[in-house]
């Protein structure tokens, strides 16, 4: 087993390819994606702002959307025309009307509508555009009828619980940002572990001699070694990355580390053993990255990051479970961001256990049948 171990460890230093998919791309991908969502929220959106009305109460409005933390009035246009030719251009995100009578209307019992329009395509954006709009319209709102209840006499405001009946205490677990790095590096992290495992062991498994017909004992002794010695690498690149890059963006970590080495160990077992059944099915060094590539973003959508996993059919969430990945991030989420118990990813734990076994034993009989056929001569 010491010999397969240094053989593989050899294998992979020596090959320019796999080192960059096994050893440098977890380690590249991670700062890349921690850069892009680094500053966590979207803030300072340009917009656009149409005032019809031209009086104090229009302007207050438009002086709220200009101070507010997510949206910065970039044009204030003449017309809807200019300020629709500026939103096709991708020039402002969102386009907010303050109609003829806005005045007229908020001071009046009649009540005043103001249009807002917001670009769909970037949800974040859209997201961050409506809540500012209704933050300051609600203000406004406010602040008229408190004026208007002055006006009336009364003195203590608050007290009749007009203004606010209802005081919010907000508590953010596990986020306290509400960023989006926080949110989906955790799931991208696991799926790159998976994927950059798939690729890298197959096409390390286009360079190992096979020379010899291999017994049951050895081909097992091979299978469980080469999974130990990518759960290694994997090891200490996870270290790294959490403890250097997570560090620097302040992406939470509220777990117990022996845990989240318990969970990560066995996930990156499995995956490598899953990566060697499937390292069997190419017979060329470029196949692995062609086909199994592509499958990153299915993979990911599995994994329920960008869509939630319970709003699948019920047969996609079954398949899903069959990649270790889709457990992984679960548990990863859970003992990580959340701070969890061993015991309430339970349910992760025995899947990964069972997928593990069940790849490890896939493995091990596609390396005794790929011995038999390579010193049969058979392709």
């Amino acid at each position: 087993m010491r010999r397969i171990f240094i053989d593989e460890l050899r294998l992979i230093l020596s090959d320019s390819g796999a080192m960059l998919i096994i050893l440098f791309a977890m380690l590249i991908y991670t700062t890349i994606y921690s850069f892009a969502y680094g500053a966590e929220v979207v803030n300072s959106i340009d917009i656009a702002v149409v005032d019809e009305d031209k009086t104090p109460s229009s302007r207050s409005l438009i002086e709220g959307l200009r101070s507010g933390p997510n949206t910065r009035v970039g044009y204030e246009p003449q017309s809807m025309a200019e300020a629709k030719e500026l939103l096709f251009r991708r020039e402002v995100y969102g386009v907010v009307l303050v109609p003829h009578g806005f005045e007229r209307g908020l001071l009046s019992s009649e009540g005043t509508t103001i249009s807002l329009i917001l670009d769909g395509s970037h949800l974040l954006l859209y997201s961050r555009l409506y809540e500012q709009a209704l933050t300051d319209a609600l203000t406004q709102g406010a602040n008229v009828e408190a004026e208007y209840l002055v006006a009336m006499g009364v003195d203590d405001i608050a007290a009749m619980g007009v203004i606010q009946p209802v005081k919010l205490s907000k508590q953010v677990l596990y986020n306290p940002s509400l960023g989006y790095g926080s949110f989906v590096m955790p799931s991208i992290v696991v799926v790159i572990i998976q994927q950059t495992l798939l690729i890298g062991v197959a096409m390390v498994a286009m360079r190992r001699p096979r020379k010899q017909l291999l017994t049951w004992s050895e081909s097992a002794k091979r299978v469980l070694t080469i999974s130990l010695v990518y759960v290694l690498i994997y090891a200490l690149t996870l270290v790294v990355v959490m403890l250097t890059i997570w560090q620097v963006f302040g992406f939470p970590m509220n777990g117990k580390l022996i845990n989240i080495i318990l969970i990560m160990a066995l996930y990156i077992f499995a995956s490598a053993s899953l990566a060697q059944s499937l390292s069997h099915l190419f017979k060329r060094r470029e196949a692995p990255i062609m086909m199994l590539l592509w499958s990153s973003v299915p993979i990911l959508l599995l994994a329920g990051v960008s869509y939630p996993r319970e709003a699948f059919a019920g047969w996609l969430y079954d398949m899903g479970r069959l990649l270790p990945s889709s457990s992984a991030v679960d548990a990863f989420i859970r003992l990580n961001s959340m701070g969890a118990p061993l015991y309430d990813v339970y349910t992760e734990l025995y899947t990964l256990l069972i997928l593990a076994f069940l790849y490890t034993l896939i493995a091990i009989i596609s390396e005794k049948r790929g011995s038999i056929t390579k010193n049969s001569g058979v392709e």
